[in-house]
This record gives C-alpha cells, structure tokens and sequence, in this order.
C-alpha cells in the first residue's frame, strides 16, 4: 500500500561459507566470502579473536601433548620447551614428526631422533649395534661342535638393543671358547650371548665389564634367551613417525621406486624393528601417518588409504599437504588434504561441497576449545591451487 515501508529480509541463521555454488543459487545466510569471523553452532557470525605473537624463531617442529601440558619446539636446531629449557642441540633443519606414547614423546626428522620424557629428559631412540666377538681356542674341555657368539647392548633406561653380527667357531672337544671385543659404552651394559655346540639357540653368558672372557661351562650354566635377533633400530631416512595399535610406524621415502616403506616396530618394543618382515610398501610419498581406533590413516602426496593390520584399503584419489595437521575429535580423525577437511574412519570430505581454497605447501591443525565450541582450525604455509572454486 502507499506510504508502506518494504520489509527487509531477515537471515535467522547463517549457512557458513560457500565459495562453490553459483551465489546466485545460494539464499541469504550464505556466505560467499569469511574473513576474520566464525560461524558459532547456533548460526550467529561473529568477528573472530585476535591473537598476539609469544616468540620469534627459526622453527622446524611443534608439538603438544594430549594433556596440553607440555609443548616442544625445534627453533634453530635446538630441541627445547615452550618455557625455553633447552633439551638438544645440533639438530638437523629437517622438518621433525613427533608421535606421543605412555606420556613419552618420540621424535624423528630422518636424521635426527629421540625420546623424551615426562621431566622433559631426553633417551636415544635409534641405537648402534655392538659389533661383531673375536673367538679363539683355549685349553679346556668343552664338547665338540660349532659355537656362536653376539653381542646386544642394554641401554641407559633398561631397553636391549638387537643383536650385532654372529662369530662362529668350531671346536674339537679338547678346548674352552675364548670371547674378546667386548664393547663397553658408557652408560650401557653389554650382554654376551652364547649358542653351544651345533645349536641354534643364544643364552646369555653374562654381562662382563672386561673385554673379554673364557666360556669352559656347561650349557645348563647359561642364562635367558635371546629375545631380539635379527631386530634392528629405526631406520634411517624415516621422517614421519606414528603409533598404532601398540606398534610406532616410521615412513621411509624411496624417491627411484616412487614408494614409501612403512616399518612398524615389535609391539610395545618401539626401539626394534624387524626390517625383513614387518612393513607395508604404499604408492608415492607418505606426509601423513593418523591413528583411528580401527586403523591408520595414511596420506601420501596423491592417495590417502587406511591400513587396518591385515590390509590397506584406499579410501580417496587425492592427497594430503604435508604438515602436522591430523587432530583427534572423539572417535575420528580431522585433518587437511588438497581438497579440504576431511575425517575418517569412515571417510567423508567435510568440506568439497560448500568450499574450495588453495591447500598451502605446508599445514598445521588441532582442535580448538573455546567459548564452549569446538573448531579444528588449520594454520597454512600459503600456495598450490585450489581445486574446484569458481
């Protein structure tokens, strides 16, 4: 009628971002472009919290543990606390991978690794192995046969390393076994390990604090049995490290293949692997390795697949970007690929109906608490191209 007002249109509720969908098409509580703002869970907007810079570095690695009570930073090759306790220096500028288990965090950059404790000490991870016994006859009486003879260290927390190279030597039945080149490391203990005439199965003699010693014992003399033959350390050239199902899993890039081995250590052994046996070989080059309750989600630099521990089953044709941005949300997994948020297990894309951004060349994620919601929000090293925007 004349001299009405036209009444405006009311957005009740806003939709979040949607920068796929022809705006035409789109209704009001759409947005086609966000920036500094969030969409709460009732569908108000509102301008998003600032943020102020808390320290200035060379950074290579950060992480945080699930309590969030601890914080580790890799800052000019340093390994140090958020508070700034340093831990080790010297490391490589190679990005770091972190994994957190029994409140003990493990890092890995392909060269540089370690563990580090709840009083933020620090142990190896990665160990030498002993080298190889000098045998020799003595004057004795031990029976005829073939002896065999290694060595494992027992490092500075109580862990054994795998077994070095085996010595062999045969005997006449007129003669003791002479043992030499026992290695001896500070802050570790070595072990000696015996196989008697013609058997197939090493004891420990002992744990000698000498070079060397002389076996003229009876085989009922000898101790527990090797627990760690043909187990090895970490390998070298792993970067992304994960745990899973009592097992920690370390990728390990073969750039002439264009493949990844994934290793997975002895269950709660993290420090052994058996090289020969247990791994699983994926396509391209693994960036993401992300724990489920059912399996471990693996993203490479053009699939992401799961692995359940009896097989791997590809779960998207697409990537993820590298980075630390996987985040554990209840009972699934959040993290950031080319084309978006995605969660798994199962697998759904959050995100590839509604937006479409350039992905970055690096990315960091987590999950957000505050004000009563939750967000996982993904922080970007800007570039690459976005994959279905208009």
């Amino acid at each position: 009628m004349p001299g009405m007002a036209a009444s405006s249109p009311e957005v009740k509720s806003f939709l979040g971002l949607n920068n796929v969908t022809d705006p035409l098409q789109l209704g009001l509580g759409a947005l086609t472009y966000a920036d500094n703002v969030n969409i709460t869970d009732a569908g108000a907007i509102e301008v998003r919290k600032g943020y102020s810079r808390v320290s200035v570095g060379s950074f290579t690695g950060a992480f945080s543990t699930f309590d969030a009570k601890r914080m580790y930073l890799v800052d000019g090759g340093t390994l140090k606390t958020m508070s700034g306790v340093t831990i080790k220096t010297g490391l490589n500028p190679a990005a770091m991978y972190w994994c957190e288990v029994n409140d003990q965090v493990f890092y890995n950059n392909g060269i540089d690794s370690g563990i580090i404790h709840q009083d933020n000490s620090r142990s190896d991870w990665a160990w030498t192995a002993p080298g190889m016994p000098t045998l020799a006859a003595t004057t004795g009486a031990l029976p005829a046969g073939l002896y065999r003879v290694c060595f494992t260290f027992t490092l500075e927390d109580g862990r054994e390393t795998g077994a070095g190279e085996i010595a062999e030597l045969v005997l006449n039945g007129t003669q003791s076994l002479q043992i030499s080149g026992i290695p001896q490391v500070a802050g570790q203990r070595t072990n000696v390990y015996l196989a008697p005439a013609d058997s197939t199965v090493f004891s420990c003699v002992g744990t000698p604090t000498g070079s060397a010693i002389v076996w003229s014992a009876s085989p009922d003399a000898l101790g527990h049995e090797l627990m760690t033959a043909n187990l090895h350390a970490l390998p070298a050239g792993c970067d992304v490290v994960q745990e899973w199902a009592g097992r920690i899993y370390a990728a390990q890039y073969f750039p002439d293949l264009g493949q990844t081995a994934v290793w997975f250590s002895q269950p709660l052994a993290y420090h052994l692997f058996n090289l020969s046996r247990d791994f699983i070989l994926v396509p391209g080059r693994v960036l993401m390795l992300a724990p489920h309750d059912t399996g471990i989600v693996i993203g490479t630099d053009d699939r992401i697949s799961a692995y359940t521990g009896a097989q791997i089953t590809q779960l998207a044709d697409y990537g993820v970007v590298p980075g630390q941005h996987w985040a554990l949300d209840d009972k699934r997994v959040l993290f950031w690929t080319t084309r978006g948020v995605c969660s798994a297990l199962p697998f759904t894309n959050l995100t590839e109906k509604s937006v479409s951004v350039a992905p970055g060349i690096q990315a960091g994620g987590t999950i957000v608490r505050q004000g009563g919601q939750k967000r996982y929000v993904v922080a970007l090293n800007q570039g690459g191209s976005a994959f279905n925007s208009l």
